[in-house]
């Protein structure tokens, strides 16, 4: 499987922080919103992903739309 790296060389676990909280009060999580039931997160650098609450939304639901907007 391939592995993303930004040019400024972050590998997945900082995309998965980047996606989940945004890096910190300095970086991006104003603009993160966890009171939500759905966040689709797009990063400048190409980095994406999706953050729900599975108390709400059904993960083969989030997955089955997810799939979708990759394809299209």
């Amino acid at each position: 499987a391939p592995v993303l790296a930004a040019a400024g060389g972050r590998g997945p676990a900082g995309g998965a922080g980047q996606v989940l909280h945004g890096g910190g009060a300095c970086a991006n999580s104003g603009n993160r919103w966890f009171d939500k039931t759905l966040q689709f997160i797009v990063g400048g650098d190409g980095t994406c992903g999706v953050v729900y609450d599975p108390a709400v939304i059904d993960g083969a639901v989030v997955a089955e739309m997810v799939d979708h907007a990759l394809e299209y």
